[in-house]
């Protein structure tokens, strides 16, 4: 689920029908890198951290099986520059 400032991860209850847990909450100003591989385009990974002194120290990073990915990630860029741009 992607949020005006945070990009948050649910896991689906299987008991309770509409009901998930929330496993991760990240601002979207701390992801510092959106990849995918040529042959299996659908697999993203987003990496975070911080730029330091131009060098980029990456922290964490999560990997998503996402249908029709590019539009995600284009969804996710837009909303991270709105973030940056709102911040400046």
């Amino acid at each position: 689920m992607v949020t005006d400032s945070h990009l948050i991860v649910l896991r689906e209850i299987p008991e309770r029908k509409g009901a998930a847990h929330v496993i991760v909450k990240r601002p979207l100003t701390s992801i510092v890198k959106i990849t995918s591989r040529k042959r299996h385009a659908d697999l993203i990974t987003f990496k975070y951290g911080t730029t330091q002194y131009n060098d980029t120290v990456i922290s964490d990073m999560d990997k998503f099986l996402i249908p029709n990915a590019s539009e995600a990630t284009k969804l996710i860029t837009q909303q991270i520059m709105r973030q940056l741009n709102t911040s400046d």
